[in-house]
């Protein structure tokens, strides 16, 4: 049995980045000051027609409440972001996120505080 009067259909297909050697990012390579910042992920996102990246992130804090959020480039509201919020201090948290990008692989992150060790990877993309 069909599905009937959906019309066209858009196929998205997940490209797999396959087995990273190593994170992407790290604490030591990202502005922590509770403002926007440019990620560009165009050296990793080889595709052109990227519309979203998926990120894993591990990170730990110390101070509980400490926060990091991801949303597409050039937003400007605080409805469609995603992220972490460390909830115990000192262990490990981690997260999935599928974040759109703009055509040139950017988005933008803003932690709200140093924290003591952000790792960051791209898993793939939706183009």
């Amino acid at each position: 049995m069909g599905i009937s009067g959906l019309g066209s259909v858009t196929v998205i297909q997940l490209n797999d980045r396959g087995d990273p050697a190593a994170f992407d990012f790290t604490e030591a390579g990202l502005t922590m000051d509770n403002a926007w910042h440019d990620l560009d992920l165009s050296a990793i996102v080889a595709d052109p027609d990227a519309s979203f990246v998926l990120l894993r992130v591990l990170a730990q804090d110390a101070a509980p409440g400490t926060t990091l959020h991801f949303r597409k480039n050039g937003n400007a509201n605080a409805i469609a972001i995603q992220g972490l919020v460390c909830d115990v201090a000192s262990q490990d948290m981690e997260g999935v996120f599928l974040v759109p990008c703009d055509v040139g692989q950017v988005i933008e992150y803003r932690a709200s505080a140093a924290w003591d060790s952000i790792d960051l990877a791209v898993l793939g993309w939706v183009a």
